[in-house]
């Protein structure tokens, strides 16, 4: 049903989904994870002026939770202004290196059916085990977009978690510099 990049349409599965999920939790509107802007979603493409996204992490207390494929996953929305960096307020960079995270690549209006900020690893820091802190991969291997979104087995302490994705506020921050510091 769910597609890794919709292409410049979506399709009608997604939407249904999409717009039937937020019937059934009565939300005609939806909040932007990372500026809390309220956006109206929409019957047609595209859905949202921003992107929807699923992540087995609630990101934000607004994600709808959803079931796809026996997992459970979070319905998270990004709003175009944050995806494309239109305001410096916007741009959050990686607590641990300090690069700039891009969505301006992304389709608007429709799902992606993995976590959309997770995808992009930028350091070794964000491959590292969620239970050990030891690298996962390493630093120059890479994986396809979605698989960063699902369950892996840790080879050191063998704990199956979905380790690459961790908190926005964890990998994360607003500031310039210091870097190291959570993003509010």
């Amino acid at each position: 049903m769910l597609i890794e990049d919709e292409g410049n349409h979506g399709n009608d599965d997604t939407r249904l989904f999409i717009l039937s999920t937020l019937a059934g939790q009565h939300k005609p509107r939806v909040s932007c994870a990372l500026c809390k802007e309220t956006l109206h979603v929409f019957d047609r493409y595209p859905l949202v002026d921003g992107t929807f996204f699923l992540s087995p992490r609630q990101h934000t207390s607004s994600a709808v939770e959803v079931k796809v494929e026996g997992r459970t996953q979070y319905l998270t929305c990004v709003c175009m202004g944050c995806l494309e960096r239109c305001d410096p307020e916007r741009t959050i960079r990686c607590r641990f290196c300090g690069q700039k995270w891009d969505g301006s690549s992304l389709v608007l209006g429709t799902m992606y059916s993995y976590d959309i900020f997770m995808a992009t690893p930028c350091c070794a820091e964000r491959l590292k085990c969620n239970n050990c802190y030891k690298p996962l991969l390493h630093p120059h291997q890479r994986l396809n977009y979605s698989d960063y979104s699902h369950p892996v087995t840790c080879p050191h302490c063998r704990v199956v978690d979905t380790h690459f994705v961790k908190p926005l506020s964890y990998c994360f921050t607003k500031r310039v510099f210091p870097l190291f510091q959570q993003w509010p």
